[in-house]
């Protein structure tokens, strides 16, 4: 069917989103194809003005005059599964991930040196001389050609000792560990930062592409379900939304365009376009729209273009990008409370951090952002076996243990979060059909001494 017999009304599953890191926080980062994001589910982007009324008082009881009021934060929400790449790269969503915790640190970074040697059965052995960066409670090490699977380790006096190893992971040979072997850490990790950086958002959404700069992660979402493929959802605010639709050239100057029927309240400075008509893509970069004149109709673009003629079609521009990685199962998720395996029933890590901007007089748009205080909490439950009713008692007195989540099931494409210090409260009882149910919800904390205490979440890749 030829696109003039499709419908004008935009088909809402037809979506693409780009989520890029800002080199200057508030400033619109440009979309790549490594900042790809294959939507699950419908995302959106809003930032609407508020209007206030005027207090002058006459016969009528009508509102007379409204003052359009300085612009507040825009919100954007997302929906993406969690799409792991092949030897700890960067997922999808790998900036989303960052602006989430404040910082990754790359596989590679982190090494170590063995401080003894051990053989290809121990499940224990010891390393110093850290340098690089910082170890996760959970991760994979390289030393040579072997991979190795730590579930924990302890530090005296500058000596790590790893524990819980699993030798030959990821289906390499395990051998003998040669005293001073360079121990590296694989695992991609994302940490806990006080300053988080600002991301930029552009979505598609059929004939119409909107994006927002100065964007921070207020929220983040990990089901834990039986069923479907594993998701993250996210929700943003950010600091200015832009657009770019689509509309009909009347006429071009130079860099200097004409739209038809009013065409240039489609547009926004920062936009990006292209000839849909002519295919004329700027050499895969598009044109982005440096002025928009509302007056004569017209849009000033960064290069000028050439055969542009009138009634051809401009359209908004994103680059071309395939999907990121492998995506898991909802299936494959497990639980460990203390290192044990616990029997959980579904639930969800639910990652949240509020953020306040300035609001100056003479801005517009609202400013710099800081961050509040993080509330991360692992919700869900248990059937209530005997053995159970203990937890009415330790959850009373608010006990503490470590907790280990791990999304995924293929070594070298596992996600994993672990929480060293999750608060359990006091569980209410409920019913699920037949069988009684305890729902009891867990808060995590930082470690005191560690990291500064940013400590209570890590984000890695196994």
């Amino acid at each position: 069917m030829s696109e003039i017999n499709c419908p004008n009304i935009g088909k809402a599953n037809l979506q693409r989103c780009f989520v890029m890191l800002e080199d200057v926080s508030g400033v619109l980062q440009r979309p790549v194809a490594s900042g790809f994001i294959l939507p699950s589910g419908s995302g959106s982007m809003n930032q609407t003005p508020g209007y206030t009324n005027s207090e002058e008082l006459s016969k009528s009881l009508n509102v007379l005059e409204q003052f359009q009021d300085a612009v507040e934060a825009g919100e954007v929400s997302l929906n993406m599964l969690l799409r792991l790449a092949s030897s700890y790269g960067a997922p999808q969503g790998d900036a989303l991930l960052t602006a989430l915790m404040g910082s990754v640190q790359a596989g590679g970074s982190v090494t170590l040196a063995a401080a003894d040697s051990a053989t290809a059965s121990a499940t224990t052995f010891d390393a110093d001389g850290l340098t690089g960066g910082v170890l996760p409670p959970r991760g994979v090490l390289t030393i040579g050609s072997e991979k190795i699977l730590y579930t924990g380790w302890t530090e005296s006096s500058g000596t790590y000792t790893f524990t819980g190893c699993t030798r030959g992971y990821a289906g390499t040979t395990a051998t003998a560990i040669a005293d001073n072997a360079v121990v590296t850490l694989s695992s991609r990790t994302w940490l806990q930062e006080v300053c988080r950086p600002t991301v930029s958002v552009w979505m598609e959404f059929d004939h119409f592409v909107s994006f927002m700069s100065g964007c921070v992660v207020t929220q983040a979402t990990f089901p834990m379900s039986n069923t479907g493929g594993q998701s993250v959802a996210v929700t943003l605010q950010g600091r200015k939304m832009g657009w770019a639709g689509t509309s009909v050239i009347s006429s071009v100057s130079g860099a200097v365009v004409t739209l038809e029927d009013g065409g240039a309240d489609a547009y926004t400075v920062g936009g990006i376009v292209w000839n849909k008509t002519k295919a004329d893509d700027n050499s895969g970069a598009g044109y982005t729209v440096t002025a928009v004149n509302k007056t004569a109709n017209t849009i000033t673009l960064n290069a000028t273009p050439s055969n542009w003629a009138a009634d051809n079609v401009l359209a908004p521009w994103l680059p071309e990008a395939s999907a990121i990685g492998t995506p898991i199962e909802s299936r494959d998720a497990r639980v460990y409370v203390s290192g044990v395996m616990g029997r959980r029933r579904e639930g969800e890590l639910q990652v949240s951090t509020p953020t306040t901007f300035t609001s100056e007089i003479g801005d517009e748009y609202p400013g710099e952002n800081a961050d509040g205080k993080r509330e991360i909490t692992l919700t869900g439950g248990l059937y209530f076996r005997r053995e159970d009713a203990q937890e009415f008692g330790r959850g009373y007195r608010g006990y503490e243990l470590p907790v280990q989540i791990t999304l995924g099931d293929e070594a070298g494409k596992i996600f994993s979060a672990s929480l060293p210090r999750l608060r359990f409260n006091t569980p209410t009882l409920s019913t699920d059909g037949e069988f009684l149910t305890l729902e009891q919800d867990g808060y995590a904390m930082g470690q005191p001494g560690v990291r500064d205490g940013e400590s209570s979440l890590y984000l890695v890749l196994e």
